[in-house]
């Protein structure tokens, strides 16, 4: 039995519509501005317009409302069309590209004896720009490093420092609980989260329990926070462990 979610238009509907995609190479989710009456299931596989960055996308499902206001207003994607089959062929040699960045990147960050530490690299369809994602314990100047990549690489260069919640974003992992984690699967957000979820429900305070792979609270604590009583959780609860 084929479950696979289409979102089609209604027949008296705008064209316009807005669903919600991320880049597998990127930890981020956002808002899809679809404009014609193409056909798109989750899972599908498409190109999106990011500024002037045009990157591979694969859509996930529909946007909560609210938070498809207040990304559309910094910023969406645009959809541009479907992958095929050359383009998968593009792809490919862009995963090479990114792979071969990523080691020559690394290489830089030792020579130069920069404090960061280098987690991904995305490459524009275009291959006209990178991001280079990093985590790093205090600001860095990196400066030098971006003219020598640009040089070499013969593109744009963007440095974007990340925590260590996002950083997992990046890597299929198994958790604890032995399923993907849930920042890899659904999470559209990463919220913080208060040692208070774990009290409120009575776990275990032991860190090897409580922790997850990034080295932060669990995310997954926030889910039964509520139905525990604590009404002192919400969106707004301050966290000190990250």
């Amino acid at each position: 039995m084929d479950d696979t979610t289409h979102f089609v238009l209604p027949a008296n509907c705008s064209p316009e519509r807005h669903l919600s995609a991320r880049s597998p190479k990127s930890y981020r989710t956002y808002v899809l501005e679809v404009v014609d009456s193409t056909v798109l299931a989750s899972g599908d596989e498409v190109l999106a317009l990011a500024g002037d960055k045009e990157l591979m996308h694969i859509v996930v499902g529909h946007p909560r409302h609210d938070a498809a206001m207040r990304k559309k207003a910094s910023g969406s994607v645009r959809y541009v069309r479907k992958v095929t089959a050359q383009d998968a062929e593009r792809l490919k040699e862009i995963q090479q590209k990114q792979d071969a960045a990523i080691v020559f990147c690394k290489e830089q960050v030792r020579a130069a004896k920069l404090p960061i530490h280098l987690v991904n690299c995305e490459l524009s369809f275009s291959g006209k720009q990178y991001v280079f994602y990093f985590t790093a314990d205090t600001r860095v100047d990196f400066r030098g490093l971006v003219s020598t990549l640009s040089r070499a690489l013969k593109a744009k260069i963007q440095m974007w420092q990340i925590g260590s919640r996002d950083e997992t974003r990046f890597f299929d992992t198994i958790g604890m609980c032995g399923r993907e984690l849930c920042c890899n699967c659904f999470l559209k957000e990463i919220k913080p989260v208060s040692l208070k979820c774990a009290r409120v429900q009575n776990l275990s305070l032991n860190p090897s329990k409580i922790t997850g792979v990034c080295g932060k609270l669990m995310c997954c604590l926030r889910y039964e926070t509520y139905e525990y009583g604590a009404e002192a959780q919400g969106d707004g609860v301050k966290d000190k462990d990250g």
